[in-house]
């Protein structure tokens, strides 16, 4: 599987025999910044139900069985870029094995049933309302149906962080593509959902894996880059599928910001400049904004408040931001300048020790030598997050490591996806998730040694 293309449909055929690891082997340790007041039961789906949404959300339609599970929000103790004191919340999927089903386990397969947990970092978001803790009971929410696929259908439980910025903590501001506290926010919530799975008694066996679409493929690669060099004693991580994420920040920022490069999403290139500007006192927003954009209102756009619909229509993007087209209807391309001044665009692209270029390079997580498989997921087209982000890490992985034989890519072609929106970027990650839960379940069960 290794070292080669490999092209994985969403259909995901897991047996319910294959939901195990081995029993409380890996030897993790459990943090101590759970808490305990502040957990909440938001669902307890039972078999029944559980069947029905893998049905009705695709993940396998002629699916017989489905593992009912319990849905709890997580409040946990974490800091923030600045290293203050912060709490943050999540969400902990996992699935409600009952008695009954042990015993059948056992008696069926001679071994002990236990839980392996994914650690699902999401995609951007703009609004506090698509935080996992808010969305996660809605059905057809992205959030609701990652965790069925995942639980329901695999087995594995599931801890989707909210982030900073949002959920509890949405006072403060997403530090949006940043390394240090994307990692950080994510490595506490697995240590507080390890610490309560351990507390209730949950079969949690100790093995992690790690995903994460988008600029959740970039924190994907942040935590697994922050667990192997400061906490690889405390967690053993089996796999790690960033997908579609940016984590070559400064070559993605040379794409971007460029005079005539036409912006597919100007929002997120806004939610960047707002996130830098705010974290490091050298990004100016003066010197960077297009002049027409008022930069005394421009970060409260990024607050958790304005869609991204809204925050397009606020940068003058888009004709009517009342449309339900994910960019407004009447929105027009524009280029980089539309949104940067042209003159601090001349400077990036010349200067090679611009301040903002410099902290991107910063932030870039893909120049380490990963220990963990890693499984880097990207459809071949996307036209958000290129390719050759995925490439670039690959590479530089298999340099570094003098071998790719940790290394997995699964590079998707269109045709293989089902391209009924916008932008192939957002189509892909159906795709995405089920190849990303496939290669666990395949590591889990012993078929990747």
């Amino acid at each position: 599987m290794k070292n080669k293309y490999q092209i994985i449909l969403l259909t995901l055929i897991v047996s319910i025999f294959t939901a195990c690891g081995p029993s409380n082997t890996d030897g993790n340790t459990v943090g101590t910044n759970l808490i305990d007041e502040g957990t909440t039961q938001l669902g307890d789906v039972n078999a029944s139900t559980s069947l029905s949404y893998v049905k009705n959300f695709g993940i396998d339609v002629n699916a017989t069985s489905a593992f009912a599970y319990k849905i709890i929000k997580i409040k946990y103790n974490t800091k923030d870029e600045q290293d203050n004191d912060v709490i943050a919340s999540g969400v902990l999927v996992y699935p409600n094995i009952t008695q009954e089903f042990l015993n059948y386990y056992k008696n069926t397969t001679g071994k002990d049933f236990s839980i392996s947990l994914i650690v699902e970092n999401h995609g951007t978001i703009f609004t506090n309302s698509e935080a996992p803790s808010n969305e996660i009971t809605i059905p057809t929410k992205s959030t609701q149906i990652t965790s069925v696929l995942m639980t329901a259908k695999a087995g594995f439980a599931v801890a989707m962080p909210d982030y900073l910025g949002y959920g509890d903590s949405n006072d403060k501001s997403h530090p949006y593509i940043l390394k240090k506290s994307s990692a950080r926010v994510s490595i506490d919530m697995l240590r507080a959902s390890s610490r309560y799975m351990i507390d209730n008694n949950i079969l949690f066996n100790g093995q992690v894996y790690i995903s994460g679409y988008s600029e959740g493929g970039y924190v994907a690669m942040a935590m697994a880059e922050e667990l192997e060099k400061n906490y690889a004693d405390d967690f053993k991580v089996k796999g790690v599928a960033p997908m579609a994420g940016p984590y070559d920040v400064k070559a993605l920022g040379n794409i971007e910001i460029n005079a005539t490069h036409t912006m597919q999403y100007p929002a997120f290139l806004g939610y960047l400049a707002s996130s830098y500007s705010i974290n490091y006192d050298d990004i100016n927003l003066n010197t960077i904004l297009n002049t027409d954009i008022n930069r005394t209102t421009y970060n409260m756009l990024f607050n958790g408040s304005y869609s991204n619909v809204q925050i397009h229509g606020a940068l003058a993007m888009v004709t009517d931001t009342n449309a339900s087209t994910p960019l407004g209807k009447g929105f027009k391309e524009y280029n980089a300048s539309k949104l940067f001044d042209t003159t601090f665009i001349s400077d990036y692209q010349a200067n090679l020790n611009d301040p903002l270029k410099n902290k991107f390079e910063e932030n870039s997580v893909y120049n380490w030598a990963p220990k963990s498989k890693i499984n880097l997921i990207h459809c071949v087209d996307d036209e958000i997050i290129p390719i050759s982000m995925s490439i670039t890490a690959y590479d530089k992985f298999k340099e570094n490591l003098g071998s790719d034989k940790t290394l997995t890519k699964t590079f998707i072609p269109t045709s293989y996806i089902t391209h009924d929106g916008l932008f192939i970027h957002g189509d892909c990650a159906a795709t995405a998730y089920g190849a990303a839960v496939t290669w666990f379940n395949d590591i889990r069960s012993g078929d990747i040694k």
